[in-house]
């Protein structure tokens, strides 16, 4: 597991609040970021939070992959980072009933390797 400095929820809240807000130059500008740099976190929270609040714009299925792709890469990557139980994390998508049964699947053997 990769070691990543500690986030405050402050922190956080910030990076979700510029992830909702991003238009289509920056948005395009943070996926490229991350292609180059995929241990990038506070740019995976700003694509979380983009792909969260304008699914529509993205298209349903596009915005639903980046946040499962997203929310299993802090699960295996970052399980600390107060994103998660955050209203954008994971606890979100299983409550809207939009995780599949294999992404559910591997979303808890995350979460249960995680707690040992």
């Amino acid at each position: 597991m990769l070691l990543f400095a500690v986030m405050t929820l402050a922190e956080v809240d910030r990076l979700l609040e510029q992830g909702r807000n991003l238009s289509a130059n920056p948005l395009q500008r943070l996926e490229q970021r991350l292609k180059t740099n995929p241990d990038d976190a506070p740019v995976r929270i700003q694509l979380l939070a983009w792909y969260t609040e304008n699914g529509s714009t993205a298209g349903e299925a596009t915005a639903l992959a980046a946040r499962v792709e997203h929310i299993l890469w802090f699960l295996q990557n970052d399980a600390g980072n107060p994103v998660l139980p955050h209203k954008s994390g994971v606890g979100r998508l299983d409550c809207e009933g939009k995780l599949s049964s294999t992404d559910h699947e591997k979303a808890c053997a995350l979460q249960a390797r995680q707690r040992k």
